[in-house]
């Protein structure tokens, strides 16, 4: 019953046409069983004049179809039909696989271009809130030294800003209530010095920030 059953599904499915054909892709419906130790020595018990050509040939490539198991299935007694069942379980079926023809070669190179134009897009989409000189050449050197001149003076106006604070914040005790203790007196100028510098600090980085784009709410 097992190789009438196995025989049957695959009359089924060759009656429908030997070579499927899905666009350009080739399928061969052929199914084919790969023989056990079990149903090899089996039919090598067999007497070598009783064996069909087609079958030995098939056994030779280690593989069966269902003809030619019908045809031995015909050739075998009642106990060894019981033994070919077993030795059917045992085996292994062979499924057809698809044959894919190769790719045009212009409709590959097409697609890899493709791809390439699809990465640079996605790359532009991804790096476009970067900065304008992001991927360029360095600027020119006036542009290089008017920035460094900005820098410079920025840091100038800062430091001179500091030590006049200090300057004020020391003089301020002698020249208001005559005080002319030391320790008083750079203890005031420090504390000039370090309020004035938070407050140059915060309009140098403002100005910055302002320069390179970024806009700062106001908090309500």
């Amino acid at each position: 019953k097992a190789v009438e059953s196995w025989c049957i599904y695959s009359k089924k499915l060759l009656s429908t046409t030997e070579i499927t054909s899905m666009g350009e892709v080739k399928l061969d419906a052929k199914i084919y069983m790969k023989p056990s130790e079990e149903l090899t020595d089996l039919i090598q018990s067999q007497p070598p004049d009783s064996i069909p050509d087609h079958v030995a040939k098939e056994l030779k490539d280690d593989r069966l179809s269902v003809k030619s198991i019908q045809s031995l299935k015909g050739l075998l007694n009642k106990n060894d039909k019981k033994r070919l069942c077993h030795a059917l379980e045992s085996s292994e079926m062979l499924l057809p696989s698809p044959e894919y023809p190769e790719r045009n070669p212009v409709l590959e190179a097409r697609c890899q271009q493709l791809r390439r134009d699809q990465e640079e897009r996605e790359y532009r989409r991804l790096t476009k809130n970067v900065g304008n000189n992001f991927g360029v050449g360095e600027a020119p050197l006036s542009t290089q030294m008017k920035e460094l001149n900005a820098i410079l003076i920025s840091l100038l106006q800062f430091v001179v800003s500091v030590v006049c604070a200090f300057a004020f914040g020391y003089l301020a005790p002698y020249y208001f209530y005559g005080t002319i203790n030391r320790g008083t007196q750079i203890l005031c100028g420090t504390a000039v010095a370090i309020v004035v510098g938070i407050a140059d600090l915060y309009f140098v980085i403002r100005e910055t920030l302002h320069n390179e784009g970024f806009v700062l709410k106001k908090i309500d």
